[in-house]
This record gives C-alpha cells, structure tokens and sequence, in this order.
C-alpha cells in the first residue's frame, strides 16, 4: 500500500471518528437536557406532594377536632336557620 493510500485511509478514519464524537456529544447533551427537565419537574411534583400532605393534614386535624368537640362536650353544628351572618351593614 503506498504512501498516499495510507493517508487516505487515515484520513477517512480520522472524519469518521470525529463525526462519530460530534454526533455522541450532541446525543449526550440532548439526554442532559431531558435528564434535567424530568428534574426539574420532579422537584415541582415534590413541592406539590409537600403541599397536598399539609392540606391534607390540616383537613384530618379539622376533622378530629370535631369528632372530639361533638363526642366530649356534646356539641352539634348547628341548622341554617340558627346561623347569624354579620356584616357591617347589619345582620342577614
């Protein structure tokens, strides 16, 4: 094989593994990209869960105060007719 062949081949190797190294660069930094959306979206989601836990909590502390005002003192909500709205205007 002569000399120019060599290089040549060389040559033609040398384009392909750099297009090769451009082409898994760019793949790499496709999947980084969506690496650190799904990130980002999982910490939205775990301020969400966060979230909905203390609602959640403040609705079952609601709830067992209730319970236990209308077990231990007897007390019950009382009808429409019995609720009283104020307003600066006046009672409705």
């Amino acid at each position: 094989m002569s000399l120019n062949k060599l290089n040549a081949v060389l040559l033609l190797m040398l384009i392909l593994c750099a297009m090769s190294v451009v082409s898994s660069t760019h793949v790499a930094r496709k999947l980084y990209y969506e690496l650190e959306k799904e990130q980002k979206l999982a910490r939205q989601l775990d301020v969400e869960y966060g979230q909905l836990t203390l609602e959640q909590s403040t609705w079952g502390a609601h709830a067992l105060i209730e319970k236990t005002a209308a077990a231990r003192l007897q007390m019950l909500t009382p009808s429409q007719r019995q609720v009283h709205v104020i307003t600066p205007e006046g009672v409705r």
